[in-house]
């Protein structure tokens, strides 16, 4: 083939405003206003193709995928300790178009004039795709605070916990089995535990994620989600001088499955990865 030339250029401007009110000393609320452009990684539109024999599935790139543009509206209020320390909740409202979203609706004719020059037959076709327009909305809770008002040994806890909910709605612009948006977590949760004295610094934190949508087909049946997970993870470090730390990370301490995947219902499994506890230790120095 020749070599090929082509070059492109756009201005978007993306305005915001945000207002933020002091209720009292502790109490404060805050409006925004905002909006912004998603670009789609290199990765999803250089053309490249790679087909699983096993399972049958292509998967291709879309070097015609365009950017989304969303407007954001979020309004939070939030109280803070003495001390330090900080409960809030808030609600957000994300009007998107041209979302982007994993289809995999499509399947390979057969023949040679299938656009694959006869091979690949009967392959299930996933691929990234721009639908119409999509909303987002859900509320968000967060606290976290540090308990230096206990005594003792208790001063040096800290906690945490946040927890998010949203629904979503898309118009993917054709025959799909769901108008909800793969990709997004209808339901997350963390929380953390943190001991720290003038040695140790111990941490715990564990991560929680519903059910969710991974990609959408025309057939109920064919819609693709990930299972709910939750990990814990530990976070140490030790501190031998002013120049030394001593460090031990353990990811996945109890080997929650990486992916779990199904088709349609659970009991129709489609992808399954399985892992083990990742331990990184080491020293640090600073010189």
């Amino acid at each position: 083939g020749g070599r090929v030339k082509s070059s492109g250029r756009y201005d978007n401007v993306f305005p915001s405003i945000q207002f933020k009110y002091d209720l009292t000393k502790r109490w404060l609320t805050r409006l925004s206003y905002s909006n912004g452009i998603g670009r789609p990684d290199f990765g999803s539109i250089i053309p490249q193709l790679s087909a699983n024999y096993e399972t049958e599935v292509l998967t291709r790139t879309n070097p015609g995928l365009l950017p989304q543009y969303v407007d954001n509206f979020d309004y939070t209020v939030e109280y803070y300790f003495k001390g330090a320390g900080v409960v809030s909740a808030g609600v957000f409202l994300k009007e998107v178009s041209d979302f982007i979203y994993q289809d995999q609706s499509d399947f390979v004719g057969f023949g040679q004039n299938n656009g694959y020059d006869g091979m690949y037959e009967g392959f299930n076709v996933v691929t990234s795709k721009n639908g119409g327009s999509a909303r987002y909305r859900g509320f968000e809770l967060n606290y976290s605070q540090q308990l230096t008002f206990l005594p003792g040994f208790w001063r040096g806890f800290s906690v945490g916990a946040n927890y998010t909910q949203l629904e979503t709605k898309g118009n993917y612009g054709g025959t799909v089995a769901t108008t909800e948006v793969a990709g997004f977590l209808p339901k997350t949760g963390n929380m953390m535990v943190n001991y720290r004295n003038s040695r140790w610094d111990i941490r715990v934190l564990v991560n929680w994620r519903d059910t969710y949508l991974v990609g959408v087909a025309s057939s109920a049946a064919r819609l693709r989600y990930q299972a709910p997970r939750t990990t814990v993870n530990l976070k140490t470090r030790y501190t031998l001088s002013s120049a030394f730390q001593l460090f031990c990370d353990v990811d996945n301490i109890f080997s929650e499955l990486a992916s779990e995947r199904y088709w349609g219902v659970p009991e129709r499994a489609g992808e399954t990865q399985t892992t083990v506890p990742k331990i990184v230790a080491g020293i640090q120095g600073r010189f």
